[in-house]
């Protein structure tokens, strides 16, 4: 499962990404999450607790939160097209 983040987000919207995260693995059952971040433009501190909160849930479950960024996905393109994939 893929939550894709965009913008700039204030506290209360991470509360509400909180809120969907627990939701996705807690009451769901989704195990292996992708937080991605590629199109924050600005990640406020407090945002911090909240993902290693849903981190500590997935592995609790058996499962795992990942964070994606830019960075992770220009990799990802640039293995497609070394590969040719």
């Amino acid at each position: 499962m893929i939550v894709a983040i965009h913008g700039q987000i204030s506290f209360d919207d991470w509360a509400r990404v909180d809120a969907v995260l627990q939701d996705l693995i807690d009451a769901q059952g989704n195990l292996d999450v992708i937080l991605d971040l590629c199109e924050v433009t600005y990640l406020q501190r407090d945002a911090v607790p909240l993902i290693v909160n849903a981190a500590h849930q997935a592995h609790n479950h058996g499962g795992r939160l990942r964070l994606a960024d830019r960075a992770c996905r220009d990799r990802q393109e640039t293995s497609r097209h070394d590969t040719g994939l």
